[in-house]
């Protein structure tokens, strides 16, 4: 079962405030029992990590996952561990800061060998301290490679900007990915969001900036042809942040921009 959540941070960028969409996480629940660092072994080698709760809303985002599952305490990737100063101190298995709380009545309450965080059933699944050996089910999240820039830009202007501080403008290529954009489009600040797609008025074909031919597609009705805006300027494609189809539309209108964050080519994503 998978829930995705998306996270928003204020970044300063060259100056200007603006705001990006800098982690969304894909939320896993693996329903095999597994030492807690046996799970961890799994979520990284197949997903990113053990989960991660950072907010209210990414927690009840997973709490939205336990509706369908049956009863059981479940690992997150919460644990204790003994600082430099030979302090007791939480951290989560992904190194993210652990300022958000959310410990059931009383808990932590055995620091003596209950040292990793489970979602505790009896709880209503608030945290619970238990021994890191006992065997349990768990959730793994994946990070998502894009980043929703909610700045307004001409799409020469996005794909400038992605190629300087990320690394190109998202392409398509597979239904995944689709999911992917539909999930940080929901949070936009205007009708239409840039992708990597480009048509060429001379050859007559659309293409992804990150030189791949269209295979996946979804576009809107009445879009595709090329033909759908009869000016003679360039069109390119972006994603409709209502229907989450695609559209035809001239490049030079400012709308907010999805770039991807890690390279494909380096088996990133």
């Amino acid at each position: 079962m998978t829930v995705v959540l998306c996270l928003w941070e204020v970044l300063i960028l060259t100056g200007l405030w603006a705001l990006a969409m800098c982690v969304t996480r894909q939320f896993h629940v693996v329903e095999v029992n597994k030492k807690w660092t046996d799970a961890q072994n799994y979520c990284r080698g197949i997903y990113t990590d053990l989960a991660t709760t950072e907010t209210q809303e990414e927690m009840d985002t997973v709490l939205a996952l336990m509706k369908d599952l049956p009863v059981a305490n479940y690992w997150i990737g919460l644990r204790q561990q003994i600082d430099q100063n030979k302090n007791i101190v939480w951290v989560w298995s992904d190194g993210s800061n652990y300022t958000y709380r959310d410990w059931g009545s009383g808990e932590p309450n055995n620091p003596v060998g209950d040292n990793c965080v489970q979602l505790y059933n009896s709880h209503s699944y608030k945290w619970n301290d238990a021994g890191c050996s006992n065997p349990g089910p768990f959730i793994c999240y994946r990070k998502i490679p894009l980043i929703l820039i909610k700045q307004e830009m001409t799409w020469r202007d996005a794909l400038r900007y992605c190629r300087e501080n990320h690394v190109d403008l998202v392409s398509v290529l597979t239904n995944e990915t689709q999911e992917w954009v539909e999930t940080v489009t929901k949070n936009v600040s205007t009708p239409n969001v840039w992708m990597g797609l480009r048509h060429t008025r001379t050859l007559g074909f659309w293409y992804w900036v990150s030189g791949e031919f269209i295979c996946y597609q979804k576009w809107a009705p009445e879009n595709r042809t090329g033909v759908e805006d009869c000016s003679n300027g360039e069109i390119s494609g972006a994603v409709q942040s209502g229907s989450k189809q695609w559209v035809s539309l001239p490049d030079t209108q400012k709308l907010n921009f999805i770039c991807t964050i890690w390279d494909r080519s380096k088996n990133y994503i």
